[in-house]
């Protein structure tokens, strides 16, 4: 990909859009994002100069980068597009020959994400990048959280490198010429949300943190479905991962909110009821029974956050 992304003079204003991770809750994020754009008159003040995206987030900023601020309505096209025809097959599968016992024992996930790969090849490496973005893994060799940028070698590596789900998707591996590889997880092993970066990178186009606006996009809810089966170890290890993160990321979040007192943080918006996408559906992404439905309540809290601004 050829990098685009113009250069702002200081002093301008600068808004930065926050995504965590959440699986196939990306798509509630997708829901979000035409919401807030759709549910206000002030289109200019949803123009973001900054993405940043952790695991699903990160698929979105890598969706969101290859627009420009000024082309949303091509841009939510693009990404609700995507959302409304993905499937489980095109994220993941079975490994060969023996399916999860082949990726417990002898792969580092327990499913083969070579169709995530490919369905970004497809999406996103054909375009320029046009706007600053961040996504983030965490290196399994050194526990650091390891971030890329948009002049990275490979978009669509740094992506899927974010959205290496621990167990259940295998690591994305980094050759360096120097040095130890880099064993990439997802991001959302240290934070899911990462707003750090968001300030960093607005930082270079203003001269006050007053002149930063952020916008966080949380998918998780205080509320668990009840439609979450727990019959099997998959299952019950989703379930823990989403009761154990959901405190953590949003401890993080007001933490975060507190080390940066003059940004202005406009929005958080996350579900106040649960998502289909909790769970062992973390990562069921069917269209009519999970994605569709998340995408359209995401519709609707992002205009209702609009509204009560």
């Amino acid at each position: 990909a050829i990098f685009l992304v113009g250069g702002t003079a200081a002093g301008e204003k600068c808004t930065a859009l926050v995504l965590s991770g959440g699986g196939s809750k990306g798509s509630y994020e997708a829901g979000v994002l035409w919401g807030l754009y759709y549910g206000t008159d002030q289109k200019e003040d949803y123009q973001y100069d900054v993405v940043t995206g952790v695991s699903a987030g990160a698929i979105n900023a890598g969706v969101i980068a290859i627009y420009g601020p000024g082309e949303e309505e091509a841009m939510l096209d693009y990404l609700s597009f995507n959302w409304q025809n993905i499937s489980s097959s095109s994220v993941f599968k079975q490994w060969k020959p023996l399916g999860v016992v082949t990726g417990l024992f002898e792969k580092s996930g327990i499913f083969d994400t070579s169709a995530l790969t490919e369905s970004l090849n497809e999406s996103l490496a054909p375009f320029d990048v046009k706007r600053k973005m961040m996504v983030a893994c965490v290196d399994a060799s050194s526990g650091s959280y390891h971030l890329f940028n948009e002049t990275t070698s490979s978009l669509v590596k740094s992506v899927v490198s974010s959205a290496s789900i621990p167990f259940a998707f295998p690591t994305t591996v980094w050759k360096e010429d120097e040095g130890d590889d880099i064993v990439c997880m997802d991001g959302g092993t240290v934070w899911n949300v990462n707003m750090v970066s968001a300030v960093e990178r607005c930082r270079e186009q203003v001269d006050s943190d007053s002149d930063i606006t952020v916008d966080i996009v949380f998918t998780k809810s205080y509320k668990l479905s009840n439609k979450t089966h727990l019959d099997n170890a998959l299952a019950n290890f989703f379930r823990f991962r989403d009761i154990k993160t959901y405190t953590k990321d949003l401890a993080d979040i007001y933490k975060f909110m507190r080390a940066f007192p003059e940004v202005n943080f406009r929005h958080l918006v996350m579900p106040d009821e649960p998502l289909f996408g909790t769970g062992i559906n973390t990562i069921n992404f069917d269209n009519a029974t999970s994605t569709f439905p998340m995408q359209m309540q995401g519709r609707e809290d992002g205009a209702r956050a609009v509204n009560e601004t």
